[in-house]
């Protein structure tokens, strides 16, 4: 139901971890709550008199979409008086908050396959206004022991022809970094050089200590102006953080961009509140310049008690409200026998144990911290890091040795693209130019694989693809001047092209370009493989689950919404039962009767499936894994009580992990107990989610033959996939009808049975499944 974009995002930690102590506060529970980004002094009455003026006026009504002139002209001014920036009105846009002010600079700037780089540890929000727009949040690291600075030449090495912007918050939320000039200059050239667009987020800019003096990036030059969106508001600086108001000032195509954006979106700022903000921009300066000296004596107390707690290092930050302790030290421990193996499990255990609420560094970017914020009194400081104290001197040495690091790979695609069917010539021979082009030869990975008799090479400039197909197929060396029977490309960083394949089928080769999604590759391969040994033996490739029952095999088909994986999970849990391929298996055609072979040395498994079969949680430490959410920022899911496995010291969530895939050897299931390669068909058993039907349903080979070929099943959600098979790209009739015969003749040797999975409760329904084969 929800769109895809939605599902690329989550909520922001630092609002629900917020939520969470205002929920134990209501409790009658007193928690310290580090967790809030907001001042905790009160709004300027001078703000608070101009905006009642203007409620007392009837300024209640819309204003231009882009902002009052009256406010759009002080921003102007006070760009001009404090930052050396001249702008004019209509290069100015007023917004219901800073947050929306970058919402809009996203959704007009940003496009699928564009590259944006944000250092890290970064301000929550940035990769999801990112990723809502399709583009590719790229992470630049920093280091604690040069102040979480970006360093111009990581800025240099992470710049590609598809990098379109860089987010340079400072002083930055978490950290407090900020930047000097001659910094700032060395930055500046670069994205000039480059070409980047830089959005400067300066919210934090009245907030700087110990002397220092802000610089604005965008006033080092008119070159790096005219690259440069800078935002800001009013939320930290004047204590208006429910007000919601901010601003972008830039480029005038760009802001007219954004007034676009936000004439479809929210429309103008709240009207009284655009009056307020001019007397807070014109009168306040003695308020804000008090509210900054007593933040710098709270970051001085809490980075001096921080530093006294054993095993804590922390920075001094030069800006902002935060602090961001490294806590790894504590990260190796345990409470109560619950490991604390991320600084997610860290904060649940500090806001359980010790009614202290901080913001995971995970939710950041980081894997050793925390964030503090010290938006708060000097009291409440001193109460929560005495707490913090008391809390980590519990945590106690692991009884056991801490789980090894999950061998898990993010991809930037991480789903199936179409594979598209070449059938001349010319075009075959210029995509593998193409790739010949793209296979460089200090990055070039080789490897033959042996699939239902055919020798399937692999040639791939991904390390990762390259492992991962080692990993599923039996190896098939070549000596001599032996050729493979079929050859398959898979080239990235391929410029001007989106992530997509093709496959000639007469010359036997497949092409895939910029993605190092490994069911790409697995897809192509298996469908080559199917066509050799239908051309070479007449063995056909079937779609579905095998299983055996005392030596007797059950085929399953079944489309989405069928409940197949839920029903095989129970199926698998009777004595008798054993997995013999999860979707894929060669039917070979003997004198007697046809056999059905797992090709695969491993099988590999959309993590839904690991949830079902609980043993596969189990070895996630032995698989290797693709997409799988190890990081509990990137947990969407709304788990009872807020409590996500990660939280509880598991090393994964699969439950979130919806694109996520998992290589494993079906023998860890439990041996040959559980898991045969081989079997003979005796049932095959279409799954139906049609109410209307009568639990079992037997049907005739010719019948049952045309009904997959369909790709449709009574009920199935979705659209029709010609024999269930995905791996079929390019079908034409002929192709089709030879199909159709050879599981027409599969069908002749067995029993074909729809089961309607809508009548029974699972486990009935497994043993009736397995009782078919019995």
């Amino acid at each position: 139901m929800l769109s895809e974009r939605v599902n690329r995002i989550m909520l922001s930690p630092t609002l629900r971890i917020s939520a969470r102590a205002a929920q134990m506060r209501a409790q009658g529970i007193d928690v310290v709550d580090f967790s809030v980004g907001e001042p905790d002094f009160p709004t300027p009455e001078a703000v608070k008199r101009a905006a009642k003026a203007a409620l007392d006026a009837d300024f209640t009504k819309y204003t231009a979409n882009d902002g009052i002139v009256e406010l759009k002209r002080a921003i102007c001014e006070k760009l001009e008086r404090e930052n050396g920036l001249h702008y004019t009105p209509d290069e100015v846009i007023v917004s219901t908050g800073a947050k929306n002010s970058l919402f809009n600079l996203a959704m007009s700037l940003f496009e699928p396959g564009d590259d944006i780089l944000i250092p890290a540890p970064y301000w929550v929000s940035y990769p999801d206004q990112v990723k809502v727009c399709g583009a590719n949040p790229v992470f630049i690291r920093t280091r604690e022991e040069e102040g979480f600075k970006l360093h111009p030449r990581d800025l240099a090495a992470a710049i590609t022809p598809n990098t379109k912007a860089l987010v340079l918050n400072y002083p930055c939320n978490p950290t407090g970094a900020c930047y000097t000039r001659e910094e700032l200059e060395e930055i500046a050239a670069i994205c000039v050089r480059e070409q980047t667009v830089v959005i400067a987020d300066e919210i934090y800019e009245k907030l700087l200590y110990d002397g220092r003096r802000f610089v604005s990036i965008a006033s080092l030059g008119e070159a790096i102006k005219k690259l440069t969106v800078v935002v800001n508001g009013f939320s930290k600086a004047f204590s208006m953080t429910g007000w919601r108001l901010g601003y972008a000032a830039g480029p005038r195509e760009i802001i007219a961009a954004c007034s676009k954006v936000q004439s479809h979106n929210t429309s103008n700022a709240t009207s009284f509140v655009q009056k307020a903000a001019v007397t807070a921009l014109k009168e306040c300066s003695m308020e804000v310049e008090r509210m900054r000296q007593e933040f710098e004596r709270r970051r001085n107390a809490v980075v001096y008690r921080l530093r006294a707690i054993p095993g804590i290092s922390c920075a001094q930050p030069p800006g902002a409200f935060y602090v961001m302790p490294n806590v790894s030290a504590y990260l190796d421990k345990e409470y109560a026998g619950a490991p604390i193996r991320n600084t997610y499990g860290l904060a649940y255990y500090l806001l359980k144990e010790a009614h202290v609420a901080v913001v995971p560094g995970e939710a950041f970017g980081t894997d050793a911290h925390v964030r503090i914020s010290f938006a708060t009194s000097l009291e409440r400081i001193e109460e929560g890091c005495r707490r913090i104290a008391q809390a980590l001197a519990r945590l106690e040495e692991p009884r056991r040795l801490r789980p090894r690091a999950l061998a898990n790979v993010v991809t930037k695609v991480s789903n199936y693209v179409e594979t598209r069917r070449v059938t001349d010539l010319a075009t075959r021979n210029e995509l593998l130019a193409e790739c010949e082009r793209h296979l460089p030869a200090d990055s070039y990975f080789e490897w033959n694989a042996a699939i239902a008799g055919a020798v399937v090479q692999l040639r791939t400039s991904s390390p990762h693809l390259a492992d991962f197909f080692q990993e599923n197929f039996y190896p098939a060396p070549l000596e001599g001047e032996l050729e493979p029977h079929a050859v398959l490309y898979a080239v990235k960083d391929v410029p001007g092209r989106e992530a997509c394949a093709f496959v000639s089928l007469e010359t036997s080769s497949g092409f895939l370009f910029n993605t190092a999604f490994y069911g790409q590759v697995r897809s192509l391969a298996l469908q080559l493989a199917a066509e050799g040994a239908a051309r070479a033996s007449g063995a056909l490739m079937v779609h579905c689950a095998v299983l055996d029952v005392d030596g007797a095999g059950v085929l399953v088909w079944g489309g989405p919404g069928s409940g197949r994986t839920s029903l095989l999970a129970q199926a698998l849990q009777r004595d008798g039962v054993r997995l013999v391929a999860a979707d894929a298996g060669l039917v070979r055609w003997g004198t007697a009767a046809p056999v059905v072979d797992l090709v695969e040395r491993k099988l590999y498994l959309k993590a839904k499936g690991a949830r079902a079969v609980g043993e596969i949680e189990k070895v996630l430490e032995r698989s290797k894994l693709e997409n799988i959410v190890t990081d509990r920022v990137a947990c969407h899911v709304d788990h009872p009580d807020d409590t996500c496995p990660l939280d509880r010291g598991a090393s994964a969530c699969l439950e979130a992990s919806t694109k996520g895939r998992i290589m494993f050897d079906p023998y860890w299931l439990g041996g040959g107990r559980r898991h045969v390669r081989r079997t003979v068909p005796r049932v095959s058993v279409f799954l139906a989610a049609d109410p209307v039907l009568p639990l079992v349903q037997e049907l005739q080979p010719r019948e049952a033959a045309r009904l997959l070929a369909s790709g449709t099943l009574p009920g199935a959600q979705g659209k029709p996939v010609p024999f269930l098979n995905p791996h079929l790209a390019g079908l034409d009739s002929a192709r089709e009808d030879f199909l159709r015969a050879q599981h027409e003749r599969l069908f002749a040797a067995t029993r074909v049975v729809l089961l309607n999975t809508t009548l029974g409760a699972k486990d009935a329904l497994a043993a009736r499944l397995v009782e078919l084969a019995r």
